[in-house]
């Protein structure tokens, strides 16, 4: 059996300190200057660590605590997508400032409370330190961007707009590509063989259903089999008979016709194809609408001038759909995305519906880079940051704005040891991530114009606030550990 010790109190907690200073202190060295970074060997080859987050990953063991931070740290990358070697930063300063208010005598469940209790005035802080979104240009300079990267977010951030949406995809080949696609964009795949890549002045039929049956839908194919019109199918399958007969008249000529299901599935499916009935105007058939397919009529159909397929990419050109009924369904997308501002994967999901339906969607290709393999990745958090700075506004970078609401939360009186207590955790951990980048640009404490000639910088103003939030939390969760039996 493997030797093992018991620790109390703050011995324990110094002990945490300890353990994780060293992984904390790998992942802030990020911040500055580029070129410093964390290497880490996988498979016999030695890595780069993108972001603080990797550092953190891969930098940590099995005890409780590096796990806890490991998690801590991966869901702040996933929700957040950037400022996690800002948070290490943060989080190493909280937990020191945190343990010696825990050795002094304080409660760590009192401090804690007396943290939460700032809380609201610290939202005060940032509000008055918080600027408008009016040019990308000092948020991308935190970023390690080439001309031409830069160059491609500007021209896309442009085009998107407040309410559009910027996509980053990846090709084989070096440079950046910015394409911006007008009509509805959905992802769909193809239900029937042969399926066309264009078609023009379509009609769209659109079933949050399995057709199965084509029995119910054969009067208004006839029409379209005579008049030589365009037939466009969404629903979310087609099967047996009615997929046989569709392949079989659309093989013989005798009607011009594409298929398709959503690439979602489950209730995303669904409202993807409700966004593409009001898009085009069409009436949806669903159990929720009370409307079937046998009582369809041509009127229910919704059209559009073309239809373009890109793989499982299609744009209807021009769609007809009802501007109120446009309107109405992306305020609710709007409220959708406010909603998820923490949860990425469907904040995302909501975002891209949105700019979508509202014909503001913006990919950005970027190509392979020899000299930066990260490219992709600083471009994708990148992004995130000017999503964040437009919505919620921008606070003064490299650290300047963060000391701002530290000399506010400073200047305030404390009626109390937990409350003194507490604006030393929460203004250390605000000073932590410029007192980091002084000292990786060589600078010490004393020289206070280290960072005059760097060139204008902001952050994302809600991005720095959940930072801060995240750090204190984790640093008093950790300083609530009375004992633990470590085993060497």
């Amino acid at each position: 059996m493997s030797a093992s010790r018991v620790l109390f109190g703050d011995q324990l907690r110094l002990s945490i300190s300890d353990r994780l200073s060293p992984a904390l202190r790998a992942a802030a060295a990020g911040l500055g200057p580029q070129g410093r970074t964390a290497v880490y060997s996988q498979g016999g080859s030695v890595r780069r660590a993108e972001t603080g987050a990797d550092v953190i990953r891969h930098f940590t063991g099995q005890s409780a605590a590096e796990k806890l931070l490991r998690e801590t740290f991966v869901a702040a990358d996933q929700d957040l997508q950037d400022g996690t070697a800002r948070l290490a930063a943060m989080v190493e300063s909280a937990l020191a400032t945190s343990r010696k208010a825990v050795a002094a005598g304080i409660h760590p469940t009192v401090l804690s409370r007396a943290v939460s209790g700032l809380f609201p005035e610290v939202n005060a802080a940032f509000a008055s330190c918080t600027e408008s979104f009016d040019d990308p240009a000092p948020v991308l300079n935190a970023f390690d961007l080439s001309d031409a990267a830069a160059d491609g977010m500007r021209q896309a951030i442009v085009a998107a707009g407040r309410e559009g949406h910027v996509e980053v995809s990846e090709h084989p080949e070096e440079g950046i590509v910015f394409t911006a696609s007008q009509g509805f964009i959905v992802d769909m795949e193809p239900s029937l063989g042969g399926t066309l890549t264009d078609m023009a002045r379509v009609f769209v039929l659109v079933v949050n259903d399995v057709i199965q049956d084509l029995k119910p839908l054969l009067p208004v194919i006839e029409g379209f089999a005579k008049s030589d019109k365009s037939l466009v199918i969404a629903a979310r399958g087609l099967e047996g008979e009615a997929k046989t007969l569709l392949e079989r008249n659309r093989v013989a000529g005798i009607l011009r016709v594409s298929a398709f299901v959503p690439v979602d599935k489950g209730p995303r499916a669904a409202e993807v194809l409700t966004d593409l009935a009001i898009a085009t105007g069409s009436i949806l058939i669903s159990e929720e609408t009370g409307r079937s397919l046998k009582h369809l009529t041509p009127d229910m159909l919704g059209a559009a001038s073309g239809l373009t397929r890109q793989g499982q990419r299609i744009t209807f050109l021009e769609p007809g759909g009802d501007e109120k009924e446009i309107a109405l369904r992306l305020k609710g997308i709007a409220a959708e995305v406010a909603r998820n501002r923490y949860l990425s994967l469907d904040r995302e999901h909501a975002q891209r519906r949105l700019s979508r339906l509202a014909g503001r969607w913006v990919e950005l290709s970027v190509g392979t880079d020899a000299t930066n393999p990260g490219l992709t990745g600083e471009v994708r958090r990148a992004l995130s940051s000017i999503r964040s700075a437009q919505a919620y506004g921008t606070i003064e970078g490299a650290g300047r704005g963060l000391v701002s609401v530290a000399e506010l939360i400073g200047a305030s009186e404390a009626h109390s040891p937990q409350e003194r207590a507490a604006r030393r955790i929460v203004s250390d951990a605000l000073r932590a991530p410029a007192d980091k980048l002084r000292f990786n640009v060589g600078q010490d404490a004393g020289y206070a114009d280290w960072n005059a000639d760097v060139p204008k910088l902001c952050d994302p103003v809600d991005l720095s606030r959940s930072l801060l939030e995240i750090a204190v939390s984790l640093a008093l969760q950790m300083m609530t550990l009375e004992a633990a039996v470590l085993r060497n």
